[in-house]
C-alpha cells in the first residue's frame, strides 16, 4: 500500500484521480507544514499537520515499532517549483528526524514531477529542471517541426494520466 503526501487540494484532486483505489491513497496537505529539524517529539505532535500524518500512517515520532505501520510507501509528491521544493524538504526532515525507522527501512520516497513537458508530433518529453528543458530542445533542433514548450505551475495543472 502507498500513502502520497500531497501539496494542496488541488494536487490532491489530480492525484486522487490518478491513484490505483485498491493500494494508493492520498492526503492534501494544507500548504508548509512546520519546520521540525529542531523541534522535539512533543511540539511537532502539537502541530495539527503533523500530527494527521502520524495518525494516517499509525506511527508515533521518534518510534522504532514500525508494527502498526499502514502504509509500505511513503511518498511525498510536491509541485517542482521552489515552494513545492521547500515543501518536500520541510517533509524529508519530518522524517529524518522524527521518523527515523521508516526511513531505515526504506519506507518514505520523493516522487519528483516534471517541470516541463515538450510535444513534438506525436513524441511527448518531460523535463524536471531548465536545463534538462534546454537540453531536450538542442536535441530536437535535428527534427522536424516547431516543439510546444508547456511549464507545470503544479501538480493540479497535470492530468492523471501525466501524473503516473
Amino acid at each position: 500500500t502507498e500513502l502520497f503526501l500531497v501539496e494542496g487540494d488541488s494536487a490532491g484532486g489530480s492525484a486522487k484521480q490518478a491513484r490505483d483505489r485498491e493500494y494508493q491513497a492520498i492526503m492534501p496537505l494544507k500548504g508548509k507544514i512546520l519546520n521540525t529539524w529542531e523541534v522535539s517529539s512533543d511540539e511537532v505532535l502539537a502541530s495539527q499537520e503533523v500530527h494527521d500524518i502520524s495518525v494516517a500512517i499509525g506511527i508515533d515520532p521518534d518510534s522504532d515499532d514500525l508494527s502498526q505501520l499502514r502504509y509500505g510507501k511513503i511518498c511525498i509528491l510536491a509541485d517542482a517549483d521552489s515552494d513545492g521544493l521547500h515543501i518536500a524538504t520541510l517533509l524529508c526532515a519530518l522524517f529524518v528526524k522524527h521518523f527515523r525507522a521508516l526511513v531505515k527501512h526504506g519506507h518514505v520516497y520523493v516522487a519528483l514531477p516534471p517541470l516541463y513537458r515538450i510535444d513534438l508530433g506525436k513524441e511527448v518529453y518531460y523535463a524536471l529542471t531548465e536545463e534538462e528543458k534546454e537540453g531536450v530542445l538542442e536535441q530536437l533542433k535535428r527534427k522536424k517541426g516547431k516543439p510546444n514548450v508547456q511549464r507545470f505551475k503544479g501538480l493540479g495543472e497535470m492530468n492523471p494520466m501525466q501524473l503516473r
